[in-house]
């Protein structure tokens, strides 16, 4: 089932997703297009076949685990997949867990972003150089003097960065990045950069938030990733937790996976153009589409040539697969941020 984008119009945005991406955002500065979703703030429905025009959330109240999966015990589809085109940086922000973000009417926010392209030079800041107390951290907000004590990694295409709540973080200009998330919309911005808003205003700050939510004391870097060959195709498995996981799959010809109850499956092509025959259902999936699996669809044959990542709720199964292939005991823990 192909889905419908839910464009975001953002002061940082640009044209690469339309350009690049075959998207058909309406806005001169799209930041992000959310590509996989259900949140009050976006949604993303089906767009052909049986059940075009239903959203993800409604395919989970009537199916519920045959669509979800057994891996999802909350009823609702549980994560959040989007695009991201930073042509400037964004806020310095940071996102609350789930007890927290309950008081705003919404779910925490663990993410992880896996960089599609970067112009040279750029990169983005996960965390502070050194830590700070809450106080001192307080009075760097306070004299809009945080730049120097950010945290700054160059970024490269296929690198992946794993964000735990908590994590202060921005996205520096010049990246084009996959964004697989818990479905949530908090963020909180510590740091604008004295810029303004799309309405030519500055937008809101939520320092006080900010402040209770962010752990001073962590820094982030380019996570591991883990590469094995399994029918006929290269899988680079990236950086997730127990509530998401991610791969890349280099698809030459063909191959094939299995939709085997546990979990549903959405799939983005990055480039190239790929049809996916899942049951009777075939689609063909061009760059910059997203396409979503039912958890009991069963074995699906991915034709063609190009990249698709694979996003789903991993088991136990997932890393026993890892070791299988040689991957080592520890890698899997810091992959997997057990």
């Amino acid at each position: 089932m192909k889905t419908l984008p839910c464009y975001k119009q953002m002061p940082w945005g640009g044209t690469n997703l339309n350009q690049n991406y075959g998207k058909t955002s309406p806005f001169s500065l799209t930041g992000e297009s959310w590509e996989a979703a259900d949140h009050k703030n976006g949604r993303t429905p089906v767009c052909c076949g049986a059940y075009a025009g239903a959203g993800l959330g409604e395919l989970a109240s009537v199916f519920g685990r045959d669509f979800l999966g057994e891996n999802v015990s909350s009823g609702a589809f549980p994560v959040l997949f989007k695009l991201i085109d930073s042509s400037d940086r964004l806020s310095l922000q940071v996102h609350p867990g789930d007890d927290y973000a309950a008081r705003d009417g919404d779910n925490g926010k663990t993410e992880m972003w896996i960089v599609l392209d970067a112009k040279p030079g750029a990169g983005l800041w996960l965390g502070l150089k050194e830590d700070l107390t809450r106080e001192q951290f307080r009075a760097k907000i306070d004299a809009s003097d945080l730049e120097d004590a950010l945290n700054f990694i160059p970024a490269k295409p296929g690198d992946c960065f794993f964000l735990p709540h908590g994590l202060l973080h921005a996205i520096g200009a010049g990246l084009i990045i996959a964004e697989i998330q818990q479905s949530s919309d908090a963020t909180y911005r510590v740091y604008d950069w004295g810029r303004m808003g799309i309405d030519g205003k500055p937008r809101p700050l939520h320092v006080e938030k900010a402040l209770d939510v962010t752990d001073v004391t962590m820094r982030g870097g380019v996570s591991p990733s883990f590469s094995y060959v399994k029918n006929n195709a290269l899988h680079t498995v990236f950086s997730g937790c127990p509530l998401f996981a991610a791969e890349r799959i280099a698809v030459e010809g063909g191959t094939e996976l299995v939709c085997d109850g546990s979990s549903l499956q959405i799939l983005f092509v990055s480039d190239g153009e790929l049809s996916i025959k899942a049951g009777e259902g075939v689609q063909t999936v061009a760059k910059g589409s997203t396409a979503v699996l039912a958890a009991t669809a069963g074995r699906s044959e991915l034709c063609g040539k190009g990249n698709v990542y694979r996003f789903w709720v991993p088991t136990e199964r997932d890393y026993a697969a890892l070791a299988s292939y040689g991957c080592a005991s520890d890698i899997i823990e810091r992959m997997y941020n057990k």
